[in-house]
């Protein structure tokens, strides 16, 4: 559902965001904690691809070029429909008609 999508990412933002703040004690050895900078880059990016492949996984049809395969499966369709030729409906009728006759 997208009001738990969004809340997810709303979440994860805001844990992100005070992350560094849980770091800081850590890495009080690094100078002027300059070590918390790419760490904390790090750890945010591998979380937000986790939840962009969650989202992904949940709602996969959004990616898919579903219009390039329904135009490909319509194309298939009528070259299978253009197989049968002149076949109108006069000669429907009459096959109809000798069918009623048997």
């Amino acid at each position: 559902p997208l009001f738990y999508s969004r809340h997810t990412a709303r979440f994860l933002a805001t844990w992100l965001l005070f992350l560094p703040f849980a770091l800081y004690d850590p890495f009080k050895d690094s100078w002027n904690h300059l070590a918390m900078i790419p760490v904390t880059s790090f750890i945010s990016i591998m979380l937000f691809g986790i939840e962009e492949l969650a989202t992904q996984l949940e709602e996969p049809f959004t990616i898919l070029p579903m219009q390039g395969f329904c135009d490909k499966i319509g194309g298939w369709c009528d070259e299978i429909v253009s197989w049968a030729g002149d076949y109108t409906e006069d000669a429907y009728d009459m096959n109809v008609r000798e069918m009623s006759k048997m």
